[in-house]
């Protein structure tokens, strides 16, 4: 059978109108003799040039779109072309075989034929045919819930709460979402829509009861992580990366290592242009509209081609046509034999129509599950009659949002719906195993992940290192803070360093030193690490790496960076300020700042790891202070209280102030430089004795800053581990 290519048809257009069409097409090409008139395109007009020229609406399916020219040259193709986008009939025909080929014709006809059907009426002809391959789901997969019931805490005192210790957000709540069916989850605020589909995707399984079925079998949670893709109403984006850097990346940590770069580079080409993508290709992802977002969150998914699709809300901020283009890519993915639902809130009439089955949820539970025709004459036999050209979508949520009204009605549609599924789950052949989990444990007994642990740490190191260098904050700002501050502090305190009437102003120097390295590492990564925590989030959820290989490659390609401000600031203020001119000294001075440079980077990640941005840049200032009170600078170690007194041995910045003096003052210094008569600070261990500092303890203080760094690592693993865990 023949279905219509447009979702818009105009009224009365049927196979003999697009027939007689056809016959017309004909007598005039006979008359004009199969040519266009006017100027002709050069030989090198490429294929793209060609397919901006074609019509073809929503067909995000395409892999490979390839131009059979067999006898012809290009210009008769691009002439024909030319005449029937201006009479906009395009026939798209799937054929049998294989993975599916698409035929977009140049015959002036309306029809699309599904695989293994025939365009009556429609004769294709090799040579003038645009062929593209897609790829087709082989596999039927349905999924099936069944008696999900999710709910939170709440006090028992607050308003609404009913005097229930805990607010049910989903009620043993059952249905099945077939293959090759586009599915709309309907239902007021609150009603718990997003509740549910971020159960049934797997990004919750934390305080939940049921069961998740695939085929009616259990599936082990990581196999299903494989088999779903889930498009959240704001899908977070790496915002330096432009869209085919995001797109290869995602390739390369989806797709298997037998997969070869041109394989996976010709899967991007075609998603960036069945999407639509082509003008903003090469456009960094935070500049991207509302529309663009959405697409590209589509096509991230599309990459590892899955056989489930959710999506939460995806014409949230579009306009009418947006949305329409989004919702018709997701109905095209449908088509394909995937098994895609989406939440909708308030679609317009014509949006509802590309939609195939609806789910409307109220208070939790099923109130209606169907087909769209059916939705409507169910209403009806409970007493709910939709007024005449009336949303029918607007028509079910305002009958699920009734609270005083006839709640016997609502009921009545909910026992009906409940019957209905469980009536057809009944007819299961496999019930499956009672459990405690959503999803079945997982058994290990194939590769979680498509590539191994360190091709993971190469693509996740080689993507956060081009994110850095896009970065402003991280590099720019950061390199040129580090080059003016050096030379302000290397101006103000002018050759202090080898001068005994001028020993405070050079300690405080010091003390200067480290407060702006661990000021300037620390807060640019608090400022910036909390927005890739949610894109961190999303991908571990969505099965792209493990939590290893992303903290390892974050900690390595965010070094460089810091060292190499550090060093430039290191060396400008180091010579400015007139300090020992002696390779061991100015090595270990160097290693001091590399270190304190390299805690307070982590330092910032922990922090931006554990809290929000609005809370982090806080929290940082103002963990600081009090380490830098106990540094020994500000007060004297023997002059604290007792009870003080063992805070130094935490405070970083003591083994950080330490190790400068040692490497400025320690080690058998020569006597200082004095301009006049007598200088009490001259010999160096005077000083030492001043700031009640023992001798050549340098690399204790070196140890004491490893103990802090290593301590910080290990804070990040967690942290990031807690993250995942808050989010589950």
């Amino acid at each position: 059978m023949c279905r219509q290519a447009y979702p818009g048809r105009r009224p009365g257009h049927s196979e003999t109108n697009s027939t007689t069409e056809t016959r017309d097409y004909a007598q005039r090409r006979d008359r004009t003799g199969g040519t266009g008139s006017g100027s002709r395109e050069s030989p090198s007009d490429d294929l793209s040039a060609l397919r901006s020229r074609i019509n073809i609406p929503s067909v995000v399916e395409v892999s490979r779109v390839q131009l059979v020219r067999r006898g012809r040259s290009s210009h008769h193709i691009t002439d024909r072309i030319d005449r029937i986008r201006k009479e906009k009939k395009v026939n798209i025909c799937i054929q049998p075989g294989g993975d599916g080929v698409l035929m977009a014709s140049t015959t002036p006809t309306v029809s699309i034929c599904t695989v293994g059907g025939n365009a009556s009426g429609t004769t294709m002809s090799l040579e003038e045919t645009v062929e593209v391959v897609i790829p087709l789901v082989k596999s039927i997969t349905n999924l099936t819930f069944r008696n999900l019931s999710f709910s939170v805490p709440q006090r028992p005192n607050d308003p609404g709460s009913g005097g229930e210790d805990r607010k049910h957000l989903l009620r043993n709540i059952s249905g099945t979402l077939k293959s090759g069916r586009l599915t709309a989850i309907l239902g007021p605020s609150g009603a718990g829509k997003s509740t549910l589909l971020n159960i049934l995707s797997g990004f919750r399984t934390q305080g939940v009861s049921g069961k998740i079925l695939i085929n009616n079998e259990l599936v082990d949670c990581h196999k299903y992580r494989q088999l779903v893709a889930y498009m959240a109403q704001d899908v977070p984006l790496l915002g330096n990366l432009t869209v085919r850097e995001t797109l290869h990346y995602v390739a390369d940590l989806r797709l298997s290592k037998n997969v070869s770069y041109i394989h996976k580079t010709k899967i991007v080409n075609d998603i960036v242009t069945l999407l639509g993508l082509e003008k903003c290709s090469h456009s960094l992802a935070r500049v991207l509209s509302g529309g663009e977002r959405k697409r590209l969150s589509i096509g991230l998914e599309l990459v590892s081609n899955p056989k489930i699709m959710f999506f939460d809300e995806p014409t949230s901020g579009l306009d009418s046509v947006a949305s329409y283009q989004v919702i018709a890519y997701m109905r095209d993915l449908a088509r394909q034999g995937r098994c895609v639902a989406s939440v909708i809130h308030q679609p317009s009439s014509e949006l509802l129509e590309l939609f195939d089955d609806v789910y409307v949820v109220a208070d939790g539970r099923c109130m209606f599950q169907g087909s769209l025709d059916e939705l409507i004459p169910t209403l009806e036999e409970v007493g709910f009659t939709c007024p005449p050209y009336y949303n029918r979508a607007d028509f079910v949520l305002k009958i699920a949002s009734q609270r005083h009204g006839d709640v016997d009605s609502v009921e009545k549609l909910i026992a009906r719906a409940d019957t209905a599924i469980n009536g057809f789950l009944e007819h299961d052949a496999t019930n499956g195993e009672d459990t405690a989990s959503v999803l079945a444990t997982s058994r290990r007994t194939s590769a979680q992940y498509p590539i191994c642990w360190w091709r993971q740490f190469v693509v996740l190191t080689r993507r956060t290192m081009l994110g850095t260098v896009r970065n402003i904050t991280l590099t720019r700002f950061r390199l040129l803070g580090h080059l003016l501050f050096g030379l302000t502090i290397g101006s103000v305190f002018y050759d202090v360093g080898d001068d005994a009437t001028k020993v405070l102003s050079n300690v405080s120097c010091l003390i200067l030193f480290l407060m702006f390295i661990v000021f300037s590492n620390a807060m640019t990564v608090v400022l910036t690490f909390p927005l890739e925590m949610a894109v961190f989030v999303r991908e571990h959820k969505s099965n792209y790496y493990p939590v290893s290989a992303y903290y390892w490659s974050k900690i390595i390609a965010d070094f460089p960076p810091m060292l190499l401000g550090v060093t430039c600031f290191q060396l400008i203020v180091y010579y400015l300020t007139g300090q020992p001119n002696e390779t061991h000294r100015v090595t270990m001075f160097w290693g001091v700042c590399a270190l304190f440079g390299w805690l307070a980077q982590m330092y910032g990640m922990v922090a931006g790891s554990i809290f929000p941005i609005d809370v982090s840049p806080f929290v940082v200032p103002a963990s600081i202070i009090p380490a830098v009170l106990f540094s020994g600078f500000f007060i004297r170690y023997k002059e604290l209280l007792a009870a003080y007194r063992p805070l130094t041995y935490v405070s970083y910045f003591r083994y950080g102030f330490e190790g400068l003096a040692q490497a400025s003052y320690g080690f058998n210094r020569t006597e200082l430089a004095c301009g006049e008569m007598f200088c009490y600070y001259r010999k160096t261990a005077k000083i030492m004795e001043m700031l009640q500092m023992e001798r050549d303890r340098y690399w204790y203080d070196v140890a004491g800053l490893a103990v802090w760094i290593s301590v910080l690592h290990v804070l990040l693993y967690v942290s990031l581990r807690l993250r995942l865990r808050w989010n589950r």
